[in-house]
């Protein structure tokens, strides 16, 4: 039975967590900069190509074409282009939509097309419980139903480098298994820019030490609000809080 005073954890909040417990403070406690990191480029380019997959393919099968999936992207581009993507003027806004559309290119070339996914992007973060005091919630990309019945977590990457992060699909596998009751095989990054696909299969024994991970991970993260429990190791030397000086906020260090 799921308990009172629930602590919700995700990837990204261990990411946080781990490269500065004061970021962390920023980022998810501090009112005055809770949430408020600015736009940047490469999150509206990778907003922009991650919605115009899902979308994509939530169509049929049958009517998944070039134009269409441009279409797509034209919507989505403009959605969030018309809020604020972060871009210094329209030279650099054309040099990441360019980006985005030899991503797009490349992808309708080079992979399936007509692949039909057991689950995509759902709307709202999917959230299970680990313990009876810890949600673990995330968003995944792309669930595929593979021939024996199991499944495959697909996360597409739209970074420059084919860059893997070491906790998120394991830690993917952990909430798909949760979420959706069934066993998981393979999980793969999908790197857009080079088209260049990372796999890994999960055992039983790295499943068993990222859930250890996360479990622990989520229990040195304090509970409380007061900063001083946030440490800040690296002081004026810390580069992780220079969102807040865009914002026009002084990171608090000490």
């Amino acid at each position: 039975m799921v308990g009172k005073n629930l602590f919700f954890i995700s990837p990204n909040k261990l990411k946080i967590w781990l490269e500065c417990p004061r970021k962390y403070w920023h980022y998810y406690i501090y009112e005055p900069t809770k949430y408020k990191e600015p736009p940047r480029p490469y999150y509206t380019l990778g907003e922009a190509v991650h919605n115009t997959l899902n979308s994509f393919f939530s169509l049929s099968p049958s009517i998944r074409t070039k134009e269409r999936l441009f279409d797509q992207f034209k919507l989505h581009w403009h959605s969030v282009t018309n809020q604020e993507g972060g871009f210094t003027d329209k030279k650099e806004e054309k040099l990441f939509k360019d980006r985005a559309v030899a991503m797009l290119e490349s992808f309708f070339a080079g992979e399936n097309i007509y692949a039909v996914p057991f689950k995509l992007s759902p709307a709202k973060t999917v959230y299970i419980a680990l313990t009876n005091k810890i949600m673990l919630g995330g968003k995944i990309d792309r669930v595929d139903l593979e021939p024996d019945g199991s499944l495959h977590i697909i996360d597409y990457k739209t970074g420059k480098e084919d860059k893997d992060d070491p906790y998120q699909l394991p830690i993917y596998d952990l909430l798909v298994r949760g979420w959706l009751k069934k066993e998981v095989s393979k999980l793969s990054y999908l790197h857009l820019e080079s088209g260049h696909w990372s796999s890994q299969i999960p055992t039983e024994s790295s499943r068993k030490k990222i859930k250890t991970f996360v479990l622990e991970t989520a229990k040195e993260i304090p509970k409380v609000f007061d900063r001083k429990y946030f440490n800040c190791k690296l002081g004026k030397n810390c580069n992780h809080c220079d969102y807040l000086k865009e914002i026009g906020f002084v990171p608090i260090l000490d």
